[in-house]
């Protein structure tokens, strides 16, 4: 079946018989063809459910916003990836099934293994981070995902009804949303401040080249507090030397760590982790402990109003 889709995109962009390699499946199918492109068929891996988030929005418009933004991105000098149009001049393309198709240039590189991790490399996402703020300020209002209290509002519907399915319990659900509703309340004082972030900005999403580290995949880009993104990487680099160095090399660049609004988009992309995977990840062994973990230690300390990073980078609750 996957082939099949695959060949009808390589046809749109005259490129039939092209070698296809699959990197990587979840809220796209993801390949490199020919050793020069990316391709993304937009069709989710199962288990993987955007539906919370993309509720009210046309799909097709968010991908024609998205490959628009970087193309902004290239032309503020930050090196990113150049969207490809079909052989008909359209940057998406619809597949016969209705499944959107869109194709970039490949950047060789390497994304950062975790090992490599040091204050020097973390320095440098930093000053990534805020060259991209720079330079989302300088693009005009567009359509996108917008990552405020409405959005939070979504997700405690959906927490209830995985709740009222007996997906999740009671008292976790409870604590989930207890967390959500002050995140709401600090996306709605802060929605004045919002600019388009990467809101998905991880380890897997930066290239490493011989001369920058690149962001990639901007499919779940949205409007939010620019701290989204720093949240987004203190989910997943640890460490006070290098979460320090995040922040340091973000304020050498002229950007502003508002430590509460961090704290709420800590939160909230672990949540959104949660109920975007919730169809795979309640089922493996080792989610009830680890969601136990991040109620204790995030989810509830945010619900009481306590903060979770202190001004020097320590994670306050983490046992």
């Amino acid at each position: 079946m996957y082939q099949e889709l695959i060949e009808e995109v390589l046809v749109k962009y005259d490129m039939l018989g092209a070698k296809t390699n699959l990197i990587r499946h979840n809220e796209n199918m993801t390949y490199q063809v020919a050793d020069k492109y990316l391709l993304r068929i937009h069709k989710h891996v199962e288990g993987f459910s955007t539906g919370s988030i993309y509720d009210g929005l046309k799909r097709i418009e968010l991908y024609k916003e998205e490959l628009t933004f970087i193309t902004h991105l290239k032309t503020q000098g930050m090196n990113v990836q150049v969207p490809i149009p079909n052989k008909m001049g359209e940057l998406v393309t619809l597949l016969a099934d209705g499944t959107p198709a869109t194709m970039l240039t490949w950047i060789p590189g390497r994304t950062i293994d975790k090992s490599e991790l040091s204050p020097e490399v973390c320095y440098r996402i930093g000053e990534m981070i805020a060259k991209l703020h720079q330079a989302s300020r300088n693009f005009q209002r567009a359509q996108g995902l917008q990552y405020d209290d409405r959005l939070c509002g979504q997700l405690i519907y959906k927490l209830n009804k995985l709740e009222s399915k007996g997906v999740l319990d009671a008292e976790s659900t409870r604590i989930m949303v207890s967390a959500l509703d002050v995140i709401a309340e600090e996306m709605r004082v802060t929605k004045q401040d919002a600019i388009l972030v990467h809101a998905d900005l991880s380890l897997s999403n930066i290239l490493i080249t011989e001369s920058a580290l690149i962001p990639i995949d901007f499919s779940l880009f949205g409007y939010c507090h620019p701290m989204m993104d720093i949240a987004a990487m203190y989910c997943n680099v640890n460490g006070i030397e290098n979460r320090s160095a995040i922040a340091a090399g973000y304020r050498a660049l002229g950007g502003t760590i508002e430590f509460h609004t961090l704290d709420c988009c800590f939160a909230l992309n672990i949540l959104l982790g949660v109920i975007l995977h919730c169809d795979s990840w309640t089922s493996q062994d080792w989610f009830s402990d680890r969601l136990a973990r991040w109620c204790n230690e995030t989810f509830g300390p945010i619900g009481e109003g306590k903060s979770l990073i202190s001004p020097d980078f320590y994670m306050l609750n983490a046992r």
